[in-house]
């Protein structure tokens, strides 16, 4: 999914007269009928046309991608500097304006999001083998020779390939853990909107969950094999053939390559990369992002030889501490 596209265009004037912040000059007669997240740009060519993209960028980890040429770039006051050459709208709160287009605040209802088109109806193949309690909404789509597990629960905006196995008591496309700030400082629950694709021959173990993205897809790539207790955040992207053992969770937005191995109750920090073939050792903690084909274990991860040099040599005077007691 390509961003939320508001029911109707807004020129960036009545935004900024409804939610306030500070935009840049000339720009407000710019109209805005689309949402997107800068995460979902980044590492693409920048088309030439979004649909008048308002775009949202919340992250100090990550450069402001390229942006479309009619697009307009929302960020907060820290982020500012770092967007200078780009058409912006500077707001304390950003990720709250956004939570109020998508879902409308009180009394203001025509600043409500929502897709342009009605949802697509629910595609579920003719072989696909659903067990007994399980619920899957009627928007969701299931491809051919998958199985639902018992008392799995899909909801909408999920799509799942072909041969997908969904283990027992997954839950898969549920909003994820976001929140934000309001002005008044209030807590706003963020709408997730993105929905979760499953690509083909995916298998998800049992008590798995995978969260709806905000803005766009949260992605399973093809061949991905989670394991059973795995939770896999909005936005996050897991890459094909990547496996994850029990227990191991992601926080949004993270982004596993292909073929990355991550070893039992493992978790990785919101919005870091890992790169393809990757591994991760059993209860690695990682916080940064991890290049492709390095093997990192501890807290916080590091390359997995540097680790165990490190737990060695504490061993060691560990021992000769004692030792000195004893004497």
């Amino acid at each position: 999914m390509n961003g939320v596209r508001l029911a109707q265009a807004f020129t960036l004037r009545e935004l900024v007269a409804r939610f306030g912040g500070v935009l840049d000059p000339s720009l407000g007669d710019r109209q805005v009928d689309r949402v997107l997240s800068a995460a979902s740009l980044a590492g693409r060519p920048a088309p030439s046309s979004s649909g008048r993209a308002l775009v949202l960028w919340t992250s100090p980890r990550h450069v402001l991608p390229a942006l479309p040429e009619d697009a307009s770039c929302l960020c907060s006051p820290p982020l500012a500097e770092r967007a200078a050459a780009t058409p912006r709208w500077v707001h304390t709160h950003a990720l709250w304006v956004v939570s109020e287009l998508l879902a409308g605040a009180p009394g203001d209802r025509e600043f409500r999001g929502s897709l342009a088109e009605p949802e697509p109806a629910g595609r579920i193949a003719a072989d696909v083998i659903i067990e007994p309690g399980a619920v899957i909404h009627e928007q969701a789509c299931i491809g051919a020779g998958s199985r639902i597990g018992p008392n799995a629960v899909i909801y909408a905006g999920v799509e799942i390939g072909r041969r997908v196995d969904i283990g027992a008591g997954a839950v898969i496309g549920r909003a994820g853990f976001g929140f934000t700030e309001s002005p008044n400082r209030e807590l706003v629950r963020v709408p997730h909107l993105g929905g979760v694709v499953i690509e083909d021959d995916v298998e998800v173990g049992a008590l798995c969950t995978v969260d709806a993205g905000v803005l766009s897809a949260t992605r399973l790539g093809r061949g991905v094999k989670l394991d059973a207790h795995v939770h896999v955040a909005h936005n996050v992207e897991i890459g094909a053939h990547a496996r994850v053992a029990a227990q191991s969770g992601f926080a949004g937005s993270v982004v596993l390559e292909a073929r990355v191995l991550v070893g039992g109750q493992s978790g990785v920090a919101d919005h870091v990369r890992v790169g393809e073939g990757a591994e991760l050792a059993a209860k690695s903690g990682v916080i940064g992002d991890i290049p492709a084909g390095l093997t990192v274990a501890g807290f916080p991860a590091v390359p997995r030889q540097h680790w165990l040099r490190a737990m060695a040599s504490l061993l060691r005077r560990d021992r000769t501490s004692r030792s000195r007691r004893r004497s």
